[in-house]
């Protein structure tokens, strides 16, 4: 496939369902005291009827859907749209804090999405620490009762991840997590991310283009991610690397699926992420396939073509159809400026480092 050539529809669609979570992560992007939901004044959640529009129009593509939020399972229509989306013989992943599963085991069993992503920042004292007390029990408790319902009904799905974030607070625990706090007989996939940030200078820099290119007078999502790299300086980078591969090692012998991000694990790759020193990173690329495959629909309806940094729509679904939007003149503005140039956050992005054929 050419990818400097439109595809007729997507290969993969993001969906936020809603601007809710019923956890106050510390450290998130979205909900931290600097992420771009903190403190705003309403929050808003998609129609059915609207995104169903939708992703009845995607279904012939057979694109990978991810549904999302805030916290996905809040959504009071998120099995009706699962179902939707199996039916129409696609595959849907979700991220989730993990605390509702216990909750909605038999509902997850019967509409079967094909993967959950758990998030989870280390040993019980770290994680609560992040996300409120009690809740990695409960987390572990929503495990349990997954995989019993699962047995019940003869099911392997959903599919159980766990997604990891490398911080400042969380790098020391990733062996002990991982290795002894988990019951990884439990677990399918795994996922380890090290923090997104950008520099100020990144931010400034990308907001001048969005706002002289585009007409967009704000970043919001960007902006919340932005951090001070002398905020890292205190990480033992080797340390990071030697747990990191004592996981991927274990999880070789037992099968279990591995990603990483940034893909290669390896002393200087850490330090130049974490760093700033971003030009001398190993899994640099000079080109984004996204616009080309990928779309994001926010709760609000907007529609973008990156997952990290979603400042710039390219549409709205309650103004426009999905298909119109994907073939629109917005998106081939987006896509003649990728052509030539990344923006100037991209390479501020953990996955933009990923290995393209894993996620």
């Amino acid at each position: 496939m050419n990818l400097l050539t439109d595809i007729a529809l997507p290969k993969w669609v993001v969906i936020q369902l809603e601007e809710r979570c019923n956890l106050r992560c510390k450290m998130c992007y979205e909900w931290g005291e600097n992420g771009s939901y903190f403190g705003k004044e309403k929050l808003v959640s998609l129609d059915y009827p609207v995104i169903e529009r939708a992703v009845k129009a995607l279904l012939p593509g057979k694109p990978f859907f991810g549904l999302f939020g805030g916290e996905p399972l809040l959504y009071p229509h998120i099995e009706k749209l699962i179902k939707l989306i199996k039916d129409g013989g696609c595959k849907v992943d979700m991220p989730t804090n993990g605390t509702l599963i216990e909750k909605k085991a038999e509902m997850l069993v019967e509409a079967k999405p094909d993967r959950l992503w758990i998030s989870l920042d280390g040993p019980p004292e770290i994680n609560d620490s992040q996300r409120g007390q009690g809740v990695f029990e409960k987390v572990m408790r929503g495990i349990d009762r997954l995989h019993e319902v699962r047995a019940a009904k003869g099911s392997a799905f959903p599919k159980i991840g766990v997604t990891f974030i490398v911080t400042p607070i969380t790098h020391r625990y990733i062996e002990e997590f991982f290795l002894s706090w988990l019951d990884l007989s439990k677990i399918e996939h795994l996922s380890i991310e090290f923090q997104t940030y950008s520099t100020s200078e990144q931010y400034l820099k990308y907001a001048e283009i969005l706002k002289t290119k585009f007409g967009i007078d704000q970043a919001p999502v960007a902006a919340g991610v932005v951090q001070d790299p002398a905020s890292f300086a205190d990480m033992d980078f080797e340390y990071i690397v030697e747990q990191m591969l004592k996981v991927k090692a274990v999880c070789e012998q037992r099968g279990i699926y591995f990603v990483a991000y940034p893909k290669t694990i390896e002393h200087s790759n850490v330090r130049n992420f974490f760093t700033a020193n971003w030009q001398d990173m190993v899994d640099k690329r000079t080109f984004c396939a996204f616009p080309w495959l990928y779309n994001e629909i926010s709760a609000r309806g907007d529609v973008t073509v990156c997952h990290t940094f979603y400042d710039l729509p390219v549409g709205n679904i309650h103004q426009e159809d999905i298909l119109d939007i994907w073939k629109g003149e917005r998106i081939k503005q987006v896509r003649n400026h990728l052509r030539k140039n990344l923006f100037p956050i991209c390479t501020a992005c953990a996955r933009y480092y990923a290995d393209p054929t894993k996620h």
